[in-house]
This record gives C-alpha cells, structure tokens and sequence, in this order.
C-alpha cells in the first residue's frame, strides 16, 4: 500500500488524477494539495460528480510527512523549482509538466521560452511513455509524464519507425483535441460561442510537443525524426483523434505491417490494434486509459496512415500517470485503470 501526495488538483488533469487514486486499490492515504487553497476543501467543491462518494479534503501546503510519490499536476516552471525538495526526502517524482520531458536544456528554452532551473531533472527524468520505457521507469526517481498530443503520435508511430517502415524525418501528425486539453485557463477561442459548432487550427507551427515526439522517435529510428505536426480544437470536452502519415521506405504489405504492430503491442495492456477495416472513434475511448490504433495503406501514394484515439485527461494525462506509478511502486501496470470507457 502506498502514500501519495498531490500538488495540482485544481485543473482538469489533476483533479482526474485524484478521482483515480481515491479509488486505487493500493493507495491508502492520499494528500491533494491547490496551492491557492486557504482552507482545507472537499475534494467534491473541484470534482461535484465525488459529492457523496468520498471525505477527501483538499489542503493549500504540503505537510511534509513522508510519502512513495508526488504527482506534479501543475503548470511548467513549478516542479523544476519544487521537485529536488522531494527527490531529497527519497519522494518519487512524476511531473505532467515540460519540466522533465526533454533531455536537452537548450532545446527546453527555445520551445518552452524559459531557462530551466535545475538542468540535472531533465538528465535523470525517464520519459514516461510505458509501453516504450517499461523497465527503466520502474526504477526512475523522475517520471516525465508524457503531453497529451505526443502520446498519440508517439505511441502510433514508434512500431513503424523501430522497424524502419517509414522515412523518420518526413512523418505528418494532423491531431484534434478536444478542449479540456488545454486546460482550465480561459481563452477567446475557449468559450462556448466560439467552440460550439467551430473547428480550427491552432499554433500550427513550434508546437512545445514537438521536441519530445521527435526525442522519442529519434531513439528508434535509423535517423532523426522530423515531424510535422498541426493540432486542431475540436468542439467536444475530452478526447484526441490523430492521424498520421508516414512515407514507405520499401514495399509492404498492409497484413505485414498490421502484424508488427500487433507483435509490437501484444504485451502492451492499453493499446489497442484494432482488427484491419476497423475505424478509430473518440467514443471508443473516451473515459478510459486505452489507446486504439487503426493501420491503413495508400499503396498508391506509398503512404503508411496510422489513426490514433485516446483520453487526452486518461491516457493522455492521469491515466497514464497513474500507469507509470503503477511500475514504479511494483504494482500490477492496469492496477485501478481497468474501467471500460463511457461510450454514451
């Protein structure tokens, strides 16, 4: 059984992480932290659909007592100022944040915009994309828990590119979110008038995701991953649709390359490869922390076409950190993520 510590539950992500930890088999004490909190608050005051369900209050500060892990639920700029305290205490880490995601400082300040504070989380941090890095974040004391959008190109891409597929450096990723992505700060472009009915291109060039997809790409592939990625708000709460396009390098056929993805992901609990002719839909997973894949072939184009849904808050986020504690604390990987996703 495990102690848990929480600091970011006010978003979207956070308060998700803490409705699946309330409900983890193997946590048994659990501290939710909003740094803005003046008093202690039910967790239902963020979550009204917990009203009922659970006692759980919601403090502003850390007690400092001991714990296995803390969650970073928070913005970028605040684990890389905050993390060493808790790594010092022998507190494992796993950050939501562009704090820990990329191995070089250098390339974090020219997509992040900020000089990090503490370069050394950025050399320790395991990326953590399981079904990738299984091993190594079992051991880690830094789990960079992966952005939402990079998750679906990742996890779509990667069979293609380890077994040399498709070119690396000339892979398009067209992905649509939907609007709990991008969290709980306000935009134009995020109220109802403007969303409802609306669909749009956004921050179609320099995507802070970018980096990161290409890093993990790169340490697959026989060469440098380059991609072209242009994100889409879709007029619906949760959910990601990605698809992406990959240049053949040799001819394949469409069964070949449907079996090195099932291979691939055959012990890979969350991904689903969803049998030829199948069609990815948010609906299938929205809800839950599953991964589907559909695999198509434009043999006259010599394209690869891979679609990818997921949870962006699941999967994409507290799911998957979840997951990741999960390994680290030497739990079963589905423990407390096993739930079907909503459908309706």
């Amino acid at each position: 059984m495990a102690t848990i510590k929480v600091i970011g539950v006010a978003g979207y992500s956070g308060s998700e992480l803490a409705r699946l930890l309330l409900a983890h088999p193997h946590v048994e004490s659990l501290q939710l932290i909003d740094r803005k909190a003046e008093e202690p608050i039910p967790i239902w005051k963020y979550r009204p659909n917990l009203r009922g369900t659970t006692e759980q209050m919601v403090v502003g500060k850390d007690d400092g007592s001991p714990a296995e892990v803390v969650f970073f639920a928070t913005p970028d700029g605040v684990a890389m100022e905050h993390a060493r305290s808790y790594l010092d205490r022998g507190i494992r880490v796993i950050d939501f944040s562009g704090d820990t995601r990329l191995r070089s400082p250098e390339v974090h300040k020219a997509f992040y915009g900020i000089e990090h504070k503490d370069p050394a989380l950025l050399a320790e941090a395991v990326y953590g994309i399981p079904e990738l890095h299984r091993e190594e974040i079992k051991t880690a004391r830094v789990i960079a828990n992966p952005g939402c959008y990079a998750t679906s190109v990742i996890l779509g891409a990667a069979p293609a590119v380890r077994r040399g597929l498709v070119d690396p450096g000339k892979i398009i990723a067209d992905c649509k979110s939907g609007v709990s992505g991008a969290g709980k700060h306000l935009t134009a472009r995020m109220h109802f008038a403007e969303c409802e009915g609306n669909f749009n291109a956004y921050k179609v060039t320099g995507h802070k995701h970018i980096p990161e997809i290409e890093q993990e790409l790169s340490l697959l592939g026989a060469g440098p991953a380059r991609i072209t990625f242009v994100p889409h708000l879709l007029p619906v709460t949760r959910g990601i649709l990605t698809t992406i396009y990959g240049a053949l390098v040799k001819p394949v056929s469409l069964e070949e390359i449907q079996a090195e993805y099932e291979g691939q992901y055959a012990d890979c609990p969350f991904v689903r490869v969803l049998p030829l002719g199948e069609e990815c839909s948010l609906k299938g997973v929205q809800g839950s922390n599953f991964c589907d894949i559909s695999v198509h072939l434009d043999t006259r184009a010599q394209l690869l076409i891979l679609t990818c849904v997921e949870d962006n808050l699941l999967k994409g986020a507290s799911g998957q950190a979840v997951q990741n504690m999960n390994l680290a604390l030497g739990f079963e990987e589905t423990a407390g993520l096993m739930q079907p996703g909503l459908w309706l």
